[in-house]
């Protein structure tokens, strides 16, 4: 895997909504994350319409996104999707209350030529949605491991390329 140039940025965007149940994992990661990622990466938390990430993303050279993914029978369950090798199907990503959600985002980018080089995208999938629950034990208990896994991966994106010397 090659490192982000000395140019390009990584952000890591945190989706969800914590007034509805599982939903609320990337705003939990988030919590775990502030002020842990290195110098220079962002960290944002989004809630609601998705249609703004493209905004957010621009000119970023990394993504790296963590969200709820749909009840598929194995609550807390991690998966990561190297979107340049993965595809984030509509069965697997939760759209907005307003019907755009990460997989809608990413695709409206591909077709417009926004799309960052990199994404890579912590799916945590839940089990309980409605509005005024906390997170499920199951995804409370992935938590730490997905912040865990987000670090790892920021600190993969930011090595430089192998063979190439650095400054």
């Amino acid at each position: 895997m090659s490192g982000v140039d000395a140019a390009g940025r990584v952000l890591v965007i945190a989706l969800g909504n914590p007034d509805r149940g599982d939903d609320g994992i990337g705003p939990a990661v988030a919590a775990r994350l502030e002020g842990r990622l290195p110098p220079g990466v962002a960290l944002l938390v989004r809630r609601g319409d998705l249609l703004g990430l493209i905004e957010d993303w621009a000119g970023v050279a990394a993504l790296v996104c963590v969200d709820a993914a749909a009840p598929l029978g194995e609550p807390g369950r991690i998966r990561r999707l190297d979107l340049a090798t993965d595809e984030l199907t509509r069965e697997l990503s939760l759209a907005s209350s307003h019907g755009f959600g990460l997989a809608e985002a990413v695709e409206l980018a591909r077709v417009l030529g926004l799309v960052p080089p990199r994404i890579v995208v912590y799916a945590v999938e839940g089990c309980r949605f409605t509005g005024g629950t906390a997170l499920s034990a199951a995804v409370a208990a992935a938590v730490d491991e997905t912040a865990e896994r987000i670090l790892a991966e920021v600190g993969r994106l930011l090595r430089p390329a192998a063979g190439v010397a650095g400054p």
